[in-house]
Protein backbone atom coordinates (compact mmCIF):
# COMPACT_ATOMS: atom_id res chain seq x y z
CA UNK A 1 0.00 0.00 0.00
CA UNK A 2 2.96 2.57 0.93
CA UNK A 3 4.31 1.59 -2.70
CA UNK A 4 1.19 3.09 -4.61
CA UNK A 5 1.02 6.08 -2.13
CA UNK A 6 4.37 7.06 -2.75
CA UNK A 7 3.43 6.86 -6.48
CA UNK A 8 0.56 9.33 -6.35
CA UNK A 9 2.39 11.69 -4.54
CA UNK A 10 5.36 11.55 -6.80
CA UNK A 11 3.04 12.16 -9.95
CA UNK A 12 1.12 15.23 -8.18
CA UNK A 13 4.24 16.82 -7.06
CA UNK A 14 5.72 16.39 -10.41
CA UNK A 15 8.90 14.99 -8.69
CA UNK A 16 10.13 12.90 -11.91
CA UNK A 17 12.65 13.92 -13.28
CA UNK A 18 13.78 14.86 -17.07
CA UNK A 19 14.38 12.58 -19.28
CA UNK A 20 12.92 9.52 -17.10
CA UNK A 21 10.44 7.19 -18.30
CA UNK A 22 7.59 8.56 -15.89
CA UNK A 23 8.28 11.65 -16.84
CA UNK A 24 7.02 10.68 -21.00
CA UNK A 25 4.43 9.14 -19.73
CA UNK A 26 2.82 11.63 -17.69
CA UNK A 27 3.64 14.35 -20.67
CA UNK A 28 1.89 12.10 -23.25
CA UNK A 29 -1.05 11.78 -20.62
CA UNK A 30 -1.06 16.14 -20.82
CA UNK A 31 -0.96 15.64 -24.51
CA UNK A 32 -3.43 13.24 -24.95
CA UNK A 33 -5.62 15.01 -22.55
CA UNK A 34 -5.82 18.13 -24.65
CA UNK A 35 -6.26 16.86 -27.62
CA UNK A 36 -8.65 13.84 -27.31
CA UNK A 37 -11.13 15.11 -24.45
CA UNK A 38 -13.76 16.79 -26.80
CA UNK A 39 -13.62 20.79 -26.68
CA UNK A 40 -17.41 20.85 -25.54
CA UNK A 41 -16.57 19.08 -22.16
CA UNK A 42 -14.80 22.33 -21.36
CA UNK A 43 -17.52 25.01 -22.44
CA UNK A 44 -16.36 25.83 -25.74
CA UNK A 45 -16.66 29.54 -24.39
CA UNK A 46 -14.05 31.27 -26.63
CA UNK A 47 -15.83 30.52 -29.98
CA UNK A 48 -18.16 32.27 -31.45
CA UNK A 49 -21.56 30.66 -32.85
CA UNK A 50 -21.18 29.69 -36.27
CA UNK A 51 -23.53 31.96 -38.13
CA UNK A 52 -26.02 30.89 -41.08
CA UNK A 53 -26.64 33.57 -44.34
CA UNK A 54 -30.23 34.43 -43.70
CA UNK A 55 -30.51 35.46 -47.53
CA UNK A 56 -29.87 31.65 -48.58
CA UNK A 57 -32.41 31.17 -46.08
CA UNK A 58 -34.89 33.32 -48.11
CA UNK A 59 -33.56 32.58 -51.44
CA UNK A 60 -34.28 28.48 -50.10
CA UNK A 61 -37.85 29.70 -49.63
CA UNK A 62 -38.76 32.01 -51.82
CA UNK A 63 -39.56 34.62 -49.44
CA UNK A 64 -38.16 38.36 -49.38
CA UNK A 65 -35.22 39.47 -46.94
CA UNK A 66 -34.17 42.57 -45.16
CA UNK A 67 -32.50 43.94 -41.71
CA UNK A 68 -34.16 47.05 -40.50
CA UNK A 69 -31.89 48.66 -37.78
CA UNK A 70 -34.67 49.57 -34.90
CA UNK A 71 -33.25 53.41 -34.45
CA UNK A 72 -34.80 52.95 -38.97
CA UNK A 73 -37.89 51.87 -37.32
CA UNK A 74 -38.07 53.96 -34.41
CA UNK A 75 -37.32 57.33 -36.35
CA UNK A 76 -40.31 56.44 -39.21
CA UNK A 77 -42.27 55.38 -36.60
CA UNK A 78 -42.45 58.73 -34.74
CA UNK A 79 -42.91 60.50 -38.32
CA UNK A 80 -46.21 59.02 -38.70
CA UNK A 81 -46.98 59.91 -35.16
CA UNK A 82 -47.34 55.96 -34.21
CA UNK A 83 -44.19 56.06 -31.46
CA UNK A 84 -46.68 53.64 -29.37
CA UNK A 85 -45.51 50.64 -31.52
CA UNK A 86 -42.17 50.95 -31.11
CA UNK A 87 -42.28 48.29 -28.34
CA UNK A 88 -45.08 46.10 -30.99
CA UNK A 89 -42.01 45.04 -34.14
CA UNK A 90 -45.10 42.80 -35.29
CA UNK A 91 -47.21 45.84 -35.92
CA UNK A 92 -44.81 48.24 -37.14
CA UNK A 93 -42.58 45.93 -39.18
CA UNK A 94 -45.15 45.46 -41.72
CA UNK A 95 -45.76 49.39 -41.64
CA UNK A 96 -42.56 50.41 -42.24
CA UNK A 97 -41.81 47.47 -45.41
CA UNK A 98 -45.11 48.82 -46.89
CA UNK A 99 -43.53 52.45 -46.66
CA UNK A 100 -40.31 51.63 -48.26
CA UNK A 101 -41.38 49.16 -50.76
CA UNK A 102 -44.98 50.49 -51.62
CA UNK A 103 -46.53 47.52 -51.62
CA UNK A 104 -48.68 45.33 -49.12
CA UNK A 105 -46.23 42.56 -47.27
CA UNK A 106 -47.01 39.52 -45.12
CA UNK A 107 -44.66 39.16 -42.32
CA UNK A 108 -43.63 35.47 -42.13
CA UNK A 109 -40.76 35.70 -39.17
CA UNK A 110 -38.68 38.18 -37.61
CA UNK A 111 -36.04 37.76 -35.05
CA UNK A 112 -33.64 40.41 -33.01
CA UNK A 113 -30.09 40.90 -32.76
CA UNK A 114 -27.39 42.71 -33.32
CA UNK A 115 -25.07 43.86 -36.33
CA UNK A 116 -21.45 43.43 -36.57
CA UNK A 117 -21.17 47.40 -35.15
CA UNK A 118 -23.54 46.32 -32.34
CA UNK A 119 -26.58 48.20 -33.44
CA UNK A 120 -30.02 46.62 -32.30
CA UNK A 121 -31.37 45.58 -35.30
CA UNK A 122 -34.77 43.15 -36.80
CA UNK A 123 -33.96 40.07 -39.35
CA UNK A 124 -37.11 40.02 -41.62
CA UNK A 125 -38.65 37.70 -43.54
CA UNK A 126 -42.48 38.46 -45.77
CA UNK A 127 -44.33 37.89 -48.93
Amino acid sequence: MKPLLVGIKNILLWSYGRGTWQYDILCLLIIGAIFLVPSRFFGDRDRSVQAYDPHEIASKSGLSYRVIEIEELTGFLEKIKKGELATAPREAIPLFLHDQLRRDVKLVKFEPFMTPKSRAAYRVWFE
